[in-house]
């Protein structure tokens, strides 16, 4: 007679399996033990409670431990031995993977943590957990890729990492590859783990320190600890007393604290170039005190431009901000988790199953402070803040608009061409105030319906619900009333639109003298903008599988029979963002435009059918030979249909040498953001090659791209490397394609027990990719060959320049265009040596070496392997690789280390392609190698109680630096350097502690 306790759990299964919502199915199986080396191995495998093989990246059953496209597992020791509270920072380190959203982006931040194989982009890497789909993360990014802050560290049992196509297996975006988070779905006991960290730093750097101190800015010194990364985490988890069914519930805190730039001595002003052989301290010229930059020279000469002395005094030139100090390096994060999964196995035809998933993770990313960035164009030239030699200056008569205004006491003044730039240094940075709400619910069953026939049905729904409060911001309409000052009948300075009615509450703005803004004034101009939306993914999957062995379906010369699996699957994505006339209208005057709503859907029906078919097993010559083949048609309401399908060979001559190869045609239909995103202006590239009183492109060139030859030379450039693009979807979008090739072999010696070693040679090609060409890419086309379609995409505002108003931008919307390969090669090894009494040695090694990653796009291409910049974007290395050292002692002590490096890069503009080439500054042009070195002891007591306690670069190295041209924020540069890809912060101390019980 079964218990309460089983009958509780019985009927919760049950209940959810009939009325969950629907899910995304995946072979389902229990999973295999876990493995106990620490580090990325070469296995693939995923055992089943009847000990048959699940490997990720295939439907089908089997007892073969090998999988045919290349793997790398990283198990859950090897997340505890790096200490990480964030699972995006175990997985970038891996030679495959390259960051993208993480908690290092700042400007541009979504909150989210995405994942991106190859560099192929997080839009065309899925993410999946127990073989499952894991629904989009956020409305605002144009990836729609997954969040993995949803994702419990507690219960990870390995990641499987499929690098290279799985559109026939698994659907759309499985293009760069697919990352498997495997849970621990049959853990029975109670298990509480705690992680404490923070980073170290010595700012002992003399040559920044003196740079930036010599530019007027303050300077760390001295050792700084900072950063905070605290998690705690619990598990529970019992089976049923007739053990036909089990559940695992876990609860889950994450606490970060921000970092701010300003307090490393390589990132505490922002870099730029000079004449001579260093860098110098860049900045934006949206100052304080303001800038004026008067538009006369279209006339006359350049633009003049007039800042403010100590003493509030007009004189000729301008003044620069440093707009790194608040910008943050690590946002401060707060996230909340929990969930639980259960099955129970009512007979062997029905085992039915659920899950659910929730977060809530509250994360800032803050950015230098607002201001007037050039949003107000005229001024009256009757302003009572005025003095008389900024009337006489301002309003001279080249500088007229042509236009007057009559003041409230009868007189008439003129209006002038002044674009101010003015830093809200009274304010404080700007804070993207962001939270995510994400729900995941899976029902479904499973079962044998027949000797060697099963079925898996599932039903999936995950919603994100998305929420943002821009702070700190300047309102461009307020700012221009502020700016609007005149005196009243009472001699008073007031607002225009507080005499004639059309905004009573305005508050004068004088931003003409070198004292703070008042309190009053800043209230008034200062406002919030605020995003709402949400992501839902609705999925129905069923499939069966046929073993065909059991009815003697098999090849005469094998052991195993042929295996088959057929289903169908419905999925359905909706994506809705809601703004505020602020973000709608533009007048946040440091979002660069318009921040439009979006609201969209599509769903696609697909077929799938995946065939296992082994040929010959123990002959001579022939170990093993099977043959793996997939087929999925999909149909989407919108694109229509497209079939994405692979083949691929296994093949063991002898035991101990494996050799395999694969073919994937792959598929990603566009998403809701490519397709229904409003355009809007918004900041783009790093380049214009005709800007500055010394242009990169000849007088000729730059009249193609705009600039009449009496004004080459006099276009002003934006000292923070910034130019705006209008970006935006296209319905007209057709999915793209990607043909991925594999080809390897694996070794494992019978006689050296515990070693393996894959390598594999891997090729992809995205063809039609969606994207944007890149403002960049457009603007050195142009100049280069002259071609009216891509010049014609040039709009350049009233001053020339492409950044000083949103009138000012280069046409950039999603396209499809192009195309782009990578290809290397993989080399995964692993060894095991037992000590007898003294425990066991252990090593584990994963490098990628890349051959090649070309753009073909606009009829050019360059190929970015070994290169980064605004073009190429993130240094891609052509080797990477990390070495992880072990030593397990029998008495629960333990110590590993780990060696990580990355290969050295060189500035794209020093290519001799013509597409990339271009002048460089010579500390820009390569970034050395890099080295870091990682430590970890462990200690197991009494065998409930684990610790944990390390340091991850442990020699403090500093990350490289690199100008803000070379390190552009749109290529996920930040602080001078790219800290998605280096070490940003110093050495990471950490403890950990894990109780069993």
């Amino acid at each position: 007679m079964k218990t309460f306790r089983t009958q509780l759990l019985a009927s919760a299964v049950m209940a959810a399996a009939l009325i969950g919502a629907p899910a995304y199915a995946q072979t389902a199986a229990a999973d295999a033990q876990q493995p106990t080396d620490a580090g990325p191995r070469p296995a693939e495998s995923e055992s089943t409670a009847t000990g048959d093989i699940v490997v990720t990246g295939s439907r089908i059953v089997s007892p073969n431990l090998i999988s045919s496209s290349p793997v790398t597992v990283v198990n859950a020791q090897d997340v505890k031995l790096q200490g990480a509270t964030r699972l995006e920072d175990v997985l970038n380190n891996l030679p495959q993977a390259f960051a993208t959203q993480a908690s290092s982006v700042s400007n541009g931040s979504t909150g989210t943590a995405t994942l991106n194989l190859r560099n192929l982009g997080d839009q065309r890497t899925l993410v999946l957990v127990n073989g499952r789909r894991l629904m989009p993360g956020d409305p605002v990014s144009k990836s729609s890729a997954a969040d993995i802050n949803v994702l419990p560290g507690i219960m990870i049992k390995r990641i499987d990492v499929l690098t290279g196509g799985a559109s026939s297996t698994y659907g759309s975006d499985a293009v760069g590859g697919v990352v498997n988070f495997v849970l621990d779905n049959d853990f029975s006991g109670v298990s509480l783990d705690a992680n404490y960290g923070i980073f170290n730093h010595n700012n002992n750097n003399d040559r920044f320190r003196n740079l930036v101190r010599n530019s007027g800015y303050p300077a760390p010194r001295g050792m700084t600890t900072d950063g905070r990364n605290f998690d705690v985490s619990l598990k529970v988890g019992a089976g049923t007393d007739d053990g036909r069914g089990h559940i695992v519930g876990y609860l889950g805190y994450r606490s970060i604290a921000a970092v701010d730039q300003g307090s490393r001595d390589y990132s505490a002003c922002g870099l730029g170039t000079s004449s001579g052989s260093e860098y110098v301290c860049s900045g934006s010229a949206t100052a304080f005190p303001a800038n004026f930059t008067l538009t006369d020279g279209t006339r006359d000469g350049p633009p003049t431009q007039y800042t403010l002395n100590a003493a509030g005094q007009l004189v000729p030139g301008r003044t620069l901000y440093n707009a790194n100090p608040l910008n943050y390096f690590q946002r401060p994060d707060t996230r909340y988790t929990g969930g639980f999964m259960a099955h129970y196995d009512v007979s062997e035809a029905f085992k039915p199953y659920a899950e659910f998933m929730f977060m809530d993770d509250r994360s800032v990313a803050q950015i230098a402070p607002s201001g007037n960035f050039s949003n107000t164009s005229t001024l009256n030239c009757g302003n009572p803040f005025l003095s008389a030699v900024q009337v006489a200056t301002f309003c001279r008569a080249s500088n007229l608009t042509g236009s007057q205004t009559t003041n409230p006491d009868g007189t008439v003044s003129d209006i002038a061409n002044v674009f101010i730039g003015r830093r809200n240094v009274e304010g404080g940075g700007r804070q993207a105030d962001i939270t995510h709400t994400s729900y995941r619910f899976v029902a479904g069953a499973r079962g044998d319906i027949a000797k060697g026939v099963s079925y898996d049905v599932f039903g999936q729904y995950g919603t994100t619900k998305y929420s943002l409060i821009y702070k700190n911001e300047f309102s461009v309409s307020r700012t221009g009333r502020a700016l609007d000052a005149v005196r009243n009948a009472q001699g008073q300075i007031v607002c225009r639109s507080v005499i004639d009615g059309s905004d009573p509450n305005c508050v004068p703005l004088n931003i003409f003298g070198s004292a703070a803004i008042t309190p009053e004034a800043l209230n008034y101009v200062q406002i919030s903008g605020l995003q709402q939306g949400q992501t839902k993914e609705t999925v129905v999957n069923g499939s069966i599988t046929f073993q065909g062995g059991e009815y003697g379906i098999k090849s005469p010369f094998a052991d195993e029979g042929f295996g088959l699996n057929i289903g169908g699957e419905y999925r359905k994505e909706q994506l809705e963002l809601n703004v505020d006339t602020s973000f709608a209208t533009g007048d946040l005057a440091g979002q660069g435009g318009p921040t439009l709503p979006v609201a969209g859907d599509y769903n696609v029906k697909e077929f799938f059918a995946e065939v296992q078919l082994p040929l010959v097993a123990d002959r001579p010559f022939f170990h093993e030979l099977t043959l793996n083949a997939g087929y999925r048609y999909s149909d989407y309401n919108l694109s229509g249909g497209v079939s994405s399908y692979k083949g691929a060979a296994t093949w063991a001559p002898v035991r101990d040498i494996t050799l395999r190869g694969s073919y994937n045609r792959a598929v990603r239909a566009p998403n809701i953001q490519e397709l229904f995103q409003s355009q809007s202006v918004q900041i783009d590239g790093s380049t214009d090659p005709c800007a500055g009183t010394s242009p990169t492109a000849t007088a000729a060139q730059c009249v193609n791209l705009g600039v009449p030859t009496s004004r080459y030379g006099l276009i002003p450039d934006n000292p923070s490397a910034q130019y705006n693009g209008l970006l935006g979807g296209n319905l007209n979008l057709r999915p793209e394609t990607a043909d991925t090739f594999t080809a390897g072999v694996i070794l494992r010696p019978s006689f050296l027990p515990g070693f393996n070693l894959t390598v594999d040679a891997f090729s992809i090609k995205v063809k039609d990719i969606i994207s944007v060409i890149g403002a960049d890419t457009i603007l050195a086309q142009c100049a280069a060959t002259g071609d009216a379609t891509l010049c014609g995409l040039i709009n350049r505002d009233a001053n020339g320049s492409l950044w000083q108003s949103p009138n000012g931008f280069v046409v950039d919307t999603n396209l499809n265009s192009g195309s782009l390969k990578t290809r290397g090669i993989d080399i995964n090894a692993g060894y095991t040596y037992q000590l007898a009494e003294a425990g066991s040695l252990s090593a584990s090694f994963s490098g990628t070496y890349v051959d090649e990653y070309t753009y073909e796009k606009v009829g050019v291409s360059f190929d970015c392997s070994g290169y980064y910049g605004g073009q190429c974007g993130q240094p891609q290395a052509k080797w990477r690789h990390q070495l992880r050292l072990t030593w397990q002692g029998s008495d629960g002590i333990g110590l590993s280390g780990r060696w990580r490096y990355i290969d050295p890069t060189r500035f794209e503009r020093t290519s001799d392609n013509p597409a990339l080439a271009g002048s460089s500054f010579a500390l820009d042009r390569r970034i050395p190698s890099q080295s870091y070195f990682d430590l970890t002891m462990t200690a197991r007591v009494q065998d409930r109680y684990t610790f944990r306690i390390g340091a991850n670069n442990l020699l403090d190295r500093e990350p490289p630096s690199l100008s803000q041209t070379a390190a552009p924020i749109g290529s996920f540069g930040n602080g001078n350097t790219y800290p998605g890809i280096y070490e940003p912060l110093g050495r990471y101390i950490f403890a950990g502690l894990t109780i069993d019980m």
